[in-house]
């Protein structure tokens, strides 16, 4: 009964000499946004910070808007807001002092103030995500917050004029970074970084230019997921990564050599090809990454096609401390299984401690 649901939160909650409160969540409201009841949030949202409330997950979805006061309070430690469809108002002067991890979905950024001011007073922040927002007329999203620990920023562009904006990030202790969007010019400074989830993908010129600025900013990583649709050429263009030892690569076939050549300690390797353009894998032709030769160990083609045969002879022939190759041959039929798996099983290894695993 959803009027005597929204009965008891209004007692719980307004009701005076009532004890602390340690956490408020309201989640799935549309299931429950028909229009026929009146539910006073805003009011539920003040009561629970007069409560002294540290935690806040909020899935509004049109229940409700969002209570600038909300903004401004010094208990919260954990605020989570997905406000698809609600106003928000954030206030001149924003205070979370105390705020830690902060996390925001579906919000349109409105302007370089208003993005700044949500985040600059924000002084022991150690986990801030933007998934699923919008930036509109900006022209910069600048992050420089000393005290972060974990960067999300999940990006959504209605149109080409939505990605006229820079992204400047200066957080010298971070140790994960994950960015999924149509990429724009972005420069940052990430020096303590361990671990970088990038998937990028664009609509203009500098493309190129611009990806090898944000790959460059991230170039200390230990490991490293990248998903990238189109291809930087020329290796003049990428950093060296010294310290990357686990390397996850989505992209097109023809990037990949670039990037192990970038990496000489590599020692985890997962490949998934957006497009094979069967290039022609002899060690005459392709230089053999350090990489391959004396530090590689593991290696899995999680998306095989038959293909490829001929480029896991390649590394066959050149890995020589190798001991796991793995081969996941979930799209193929069973008879194109068991031609791909005779073929496999018959090729020469350079490491006699190679297994070959075949899924």
């Amino acid at each position: 009964n959803v009027d005597s649901f929204k009965n008891f939160v209004d007692r719980l909650l307004k009701l005076p000499d009532q004890v602390s409160l340690d956490c408020f969540r309201l989640r799935d409201g549309i299931s429950c946004n028909d229009g026929d009841h009146d539910f006073d949030v805003s009011g539920w949202i003040c009561a629970a910070l007069r409560r002294g409330v540290k935690e806040i997950d909020l899935e509004l979805h049109n229940l409700g808007d969002v209570p600038p006061v909300l903004f401004t309070c010094h208990s919260l430690v954990t605020l989570r807001l997905d406000a698809r469809g609600c106003k928000i108002e954030v206030p001149s002067e924003v205070c979370l002092g105390n705020l830690k991890t902060f996390q925001l979905i579906h919000w349109v950024l409105f302007g370089d103030d208003s993005i700044h001011g949500l985040i600059s007073n924000c002084h022991v922040l150690e986990d801030l995500a933007f998934i699923e927002c919008f930036v509109e007329n900006a022209r910069e999203l600048h992050i420089q917050i000393p005290s972060l620990k974990s960067l999300v920023l999940h990006f959504i562009a209605r149109r080409d004029r939505d990605l006229n904006y820079g992204v400047v990030i200066d957080v010298p202790n971070l140790v994960y970074f994950r960015y999924n969007a149509a990429l724009v010019e972005c420069y940052s400074h990430m020096k303590s970084l361990e671990k970088a989830d990038i998937c990028i993908y664009g609509f203009h010129s500098n493309l190129s230019i611009d990806a090898a600025h944000l790959i460059q900013g991230i170039c200390n990583v230990l490991y490293l997921s990248l998903n990238i649709h189109e291809v930087i050429s020329g290796t003049s263009r990428l950093p060296i990564f010294h310290n990357l030892i686990e390397f996850k690569f989505c992209g097109r076939e023809t990037s990949l050599v670039e990037f192990l050549h970038c990496a000489p300690n590599l020692k985890t390797l997962t490949i998934r090809f957006l497009d094979f353009e069967r290039t022609r894998w002899k060690a005459s032709t392709i230089e053999v990454p350090s990489c391959l030769s004396f530090h590689l160990k593991e290696i899995e083609f999680s998306c095989f096609d038959t293909h490829m045969i001929e480029m896991v002879n390649y590394l066959l022939d050149n890995a020589m401390v190798l001991k796991k190759l793995i081969i996941n041959m979930d799209l193929l039929t069973w008879i194109q299984k068991a031609e791909a798996s005779n073929q496999l099983l018959k090729l020469l290894k350079s490491s006699n401690k190679c297994l070959i695993v075949i899924l």
